[in-house]
């Protein structure tokens, strides 16, 4: 693959789109006043360079954010499709990031329930058979002398562990949301390569704006790598349209191999997470009642 620079790949797109595109820059400024607020200023640029048919301006915005350019390079002039992929486009979520997310909260709602009950524990209900063995003079076991030391260890470790938390989860997040190798990626990145081949560019160039799309390094058929793998670079061999539906084969591929990732923290870490927090909350209050048990059996 020869080796070109993205912004001249970028810019001659550009041109080309405003050229085909230009009477499209109204359909674009009111799909943009439909997006949320942070997703919207991206598609005003477009509209802006459309209506402007300013080569430098569209250059400008379509390297920044080039995703809702996609359509623009993938249609021809007067092309029926271009409207519904400029709407599909714009309702699509970036990749892997609502499923990342809702795994994030579920492990992150799971972990809060265990550290809240045993906050409710340390602060309310500890304290008082504490108090109740000091009071009876009950001698407690070891594993009710530990369970007595939690108040004062949760005090002095809240903070390190919830900084501990954040310096995990938020690489962890990036990772598989940026992550060239990630699943997530490699779908978006096959799609989008998908698009392009099928409108005639030509591959290399198509390889170029599908990896700026999805932020990853300049990859090279000839030692293929993720985003682009062995199968999608043998598939950028054979003609356009075999070559574009190859390719969604394969980005249904990688997309069902990120759900099962999803699906597997979502049903395999949350149960355990939760086996944990039960088995903890269980050990605590059988200590806690351990010398209650110990009084009555002295009491008889």
């Amino acid at each position: 693959m020869s080796h070109v620079s993205t912004t001249d790949v970028i810019e001659r797109h550009v041109a080309t789109a405003l050229d085909r595109h230009g009477d499209s820059a109204g359909f674009v400024r009111l799909v943009a006043t439909e997006l949320p607020p942070r997703e919207r200023t991206p598609w005003v640029r477009m509209a802006d360079a459309l209506d402007r048919g300013d080569v430098a301006a569209g250059t400008a915005a379509a390297t920044r954010s080039i995703g809702c350019w996609i359509p623009l390079f993938a249609s021809q002039v007067r092309d029926p499709r271009l409207a519904v992929r400029l709407l599909q486009t714009a309702a699509r979520p970036a990749a892997g990031e609502t499923g990342v997310w809702l795994l994030l909260w579920y492990l992150a709602a799971v972990t809060a329930l265990a550290f809240g009950l045993l906050f409710v524990l340390t602060l309310s209900v500890i304290p008082e058979f504490q108090n109740l063995a000091a009071d009876f003079g009950v001698e407690v076991a070891g594993t009710t002398r530990l369970v007595f030391a939690l108040p004062a260890f949760m005090a002095s470790v809240w903070q390190p562990l919830l900084a501990a938390a954040g310096v995990i989860a938020f690489p962890w997040w990036l990772a598989t949301r940026w992550s060239a190798r990630s699943a997530a990626t490699a779908t978006a990145f096959t799609r989008t390569l998908a698009r392009l081949i099928a409108a005639d560019v030509p591959a290399d160039e198509a390889l170029t704006l599908a990896s700026h799309a999805v932020a990853a390094r300049q990859v090279d058929p000839a030692a293929p790598h993720r985003p682009l793998g062995y199968a999608a670079a043998a598939a950028t061999e054979f003609a356009p349209r075999t070559a574009a539906v190859l390719l969604d084969a394969i980005a249904d591929c990688h997309d069902d191999q990120a759900r099962g990732r999803l699906s597997l923290g979502q049903w395999l870490i949350g149960p355990v997470l939760i086996a944990v927090v039960g088995l903890i909350v269980g050990l605590v209050a059988l200590a806690l009642f351990m010398p209650l048990i110990v009084l009555v059996s002295d009491l008889s």
